[in-house]
């Protein structure tokens, strides 16, 4: 159902222009808890990034997988790629908490990925809404408070390693929340399951400087073959796409630091050369770096 190739994916960005928000990163969304805005248009989509969503008044109510869901105050609900959503109407007084971001922005740096997977469990399950009390509540509102107060980019070099540490918070209370109301997440993977976990893990921290499957498939003791097959079915893309996305996602970072020149992120990430690091990243989001950098 939610692989239904007619149902589009829905970027954060693109989700953000509908409700006529205006933000400054394409990569995560902390909402400053006022009204929200209704689309201008009603739409099926799956969204190609994560979100936690907490109801503070009003009321909304939305298809979650083509079955209805009514979110009144607090009442919370994860979403992620895997959940098809449309918004049916809304309260003029509805409000929310929420946060949104892709996973290549979440995992930077990221030490552990199984609790990543886990989040991705919760919030795609089609029984991720539960309902709260405003005490329950309450641990979510103090660590989301702090993330409204960083809505702003204050310029300090640390800005983004802060917002991830404070929605990893966020998470972790979330993932409270859930156990405290049944819902059991994973404990245990499959080998292929724990095959991908680990690969993501090697991935974030070799990235740079490892481009080459073989080396991750020799770090695991595996054939590449057998590599590809685990992350595949788990993941819905191959190893070496991944690979390419993690250098990408990199690339971006450093690009943005303008104190950094193309030669040296080109260097910095194992490049032969500024050439083929170019080269990579044109055809990989279809601008060169330099043009990017000037764009964002």
């Amino acid at each position: 159902m939610s692989n239904n190739p007619a149902i589009p994916f829905q970027s954060l960005s693109t989700m953000l222009n509908d409700l006529s928000y205006d933000w400054h990163s394409p990569d995560y969304y902390i909402s400053p808890g006022e009204n929200i805005n209704a689309p201008a248009f009603l739409s099926t989509f799956r969204p190609n990034f994560y979100g936690l969503v907490l109801c503070t008044e009003g009321w909304l109510d939305l298809e979650i997988n083509h079955l209805p869901i009514h979110v009144g105050p607090f009442c919370f609900f994860g979403a992620g790629p895997d959940m098809v959503f449309k918004r049916i109407s809304q309260s003029t007084d509805c409000k929310t908490r929420a946060l949104f971001f892709t996973k290549d922005f979440l995992i930077q740096n990221i030490i552990n990925l199984q609790e990543f997977e886990t989040f991705h469990f919760f919030s795609t399950n089609g029984n991720s809404c539960i309902q709260l009390t405003e005490q329950d509540a309450g641990p979510l509102l103090q660590v989301f408070d702090v993330l409204k107060n960083k809505r702003e980019d204050d310029g300090s070099p640390y800005y983004l390693e802060i917002i991830r540490h404070l929605i990893f918070a966020y998470i972790y209370e979330t993932a409270r929340l859930y156990a405290a109301n049944g819902i059991n997440l994973p404990k245990e993977f499959s080998r292929e399951v724990d095959l991908k976990l680990k690969f993501q893990q090697l991935l974030a921290l070799h990235c740079a400087e490892e481009h080459q499957l073989k080396f991750y498939a020799d770090s695991l003791f595996i054939s590449t073959q057998y590599l590809i097959y685990a992350v595949k079915k788990n993941s819905g893309k191959t190893p070496g796409e991944m690979i390419d996305e993690a250098i990408i996602a990199m690339a971006k970072i450093k690009l943005k630091d303008r104190k950094l020149s193309i030669a040296t992120v080109a260097n910095d990430l194992h490049f032969s050369d500024q050439a083929a690091f170019s080269r990579f990243f044109k055809r990989h989001t279809g601008m060169p770096p330099l043009k990017f950098r000037k764009e964002g």
